[in-house]
């Protein structure tokens, strides 16, 4: 369970946000509040979490300043900024001082569970995704090679994942890849991207609350209705009735990750 902060001085928004990082998005706890800048200060002298969420205009100390002063204190602290206010300089100066995600408001449910998932996936959590773990660790190239690619998979679940752009980034024809890939593993390429994607949603579906579209969304699937058919066709059931199973009746052929 990561510790987390909330800085925002409109109470409702903090309670809001209090229970939907707690309630719905889970594996994080709020360990503490403040509405300003200055408070959140003093209160981060006895509370150490390890995720800061704050808005930027408040009164005594904004966001930006009190960032600034967090940084000289806690250099590798992961901040995210929640600002009502879509301004370029804003967003500019708050990059300069090493924020994780700059969000607007309102707030988007599935931006606020990707950019904490951001941080699980950086800091080594618990719920790593079955199935996209890395083996051992070995100088041979191939094996360098398809670990980067398992990484750079992980990393962008939500978003399209093509042969051709994977090979960019590893400086390798397609084909060649391709080759490597189910050579190394065993797999196809596309196949390991649909389990990957199959493990987050899930996960998904078990730890939060989080409605199915949304699920989808965070699995890579612009359409709802696809991803069911599909999360039907590699579990045998659907989404909801996946939700409802008690653990370890997961069926399917990507039940044992």
């Amino acid at each position: 369970m990561h510790k987390l902060f909330l800085v925002e001085d409109e109470a409702l928004i903090r309670s809001g946000l209090k229970h939907l990082i707690e309630e719905v998005i889970g594996g994080y706890r709020v360990v503490g509040e403040a509405e300003n800048g200055r408070l959140a200060l003093e209160a981060l002298k006895s509370v150490k979490p390890d995720v800061l969420i704050t808005d930027i205009r408040m009164n005594e100390m904004n966001g930006l300043e009190m960032i600034r002063r967090i940084r000289d204190r806690y250099p590798d602290m992961y901040i995210l900024i929640l600002s009502g206010f879509a301004d370029f300089e804003y967003a500019k100066q708050a990059i300069k001082y090493g924020i994780s995600d700059y969000l607007l408001k309102p707030v988007d449910r599935t931006e606020l569970a990707q950019a904490l998932g951001e941080f699980k996936r950086k800091h080594g959590a618990s719920n790593d995704l079955p199935g996209c773990s890395e083996e051992g660790e070995t100088e041979l190239r191939g094996r360098q090679l398809i670990r980067k690619v398992k990484e750079l998979v992980a990393q962008r679940l939500d978003q399209e994942i093509s042969l051709q752009y994977m090979a960019e980034q590893v400086h390798l024809n397609h084909q060649y890849l391709s080759v490597l890939f189910k050579s190394e593993t065993g797999q196809n390429f596309t196949d390991y991207v649909s389990q990957c994607r199959m493990n987050r949603a899930k996960q998904l579906l078990k730890e939060t609350n989080l409605k199915i579209y949304e699920v989808a969304k965070l699995s890579g699937y612009l359409s709802s209705k696809h991803f069911m058919a599909v999360f039907k066709d590699y579990t045998g059931s659907t989404p909801s009735q996946f939700r409802e199973q008690p653990e370890g009746e997961s069926h399917g052929r990507g039940a044992s990750g």
